[in-house]
């Protein structure tokens, strides 16, 4: 499944449903659910920032750590 047209957004999408987070298809962007419901992570389908994938990766770690 393509989660985004970024390779590397992508590619860490990808990981995240691996390891047990659920993919819902929007309109425009997808959302990543962490489980046990304890976040939603937004995913650019067609990221505009260079760093995308850095704020993708810091609003997970926040996910998982809690904060």
């Amino acid at each position: 499944m393509k989660y985004s047209s970024n390779k590397d957004v992508n590619s860490f999408a990808r990981h995240l449903v691996v390891d047990g987070w659920r993919f819902k298809r929007g309109k425009k962007h997808g959302k990543l659910v962490a489980p046990g419901g304890r976040g939603i992570v937004v995913i650019p389908s067609t990221p505009g920032k260079k760093r995308a994938l850095r704020e993708l990766e810091s609003l997970v770690k926040r996910i998982k750590t809690g904060n």
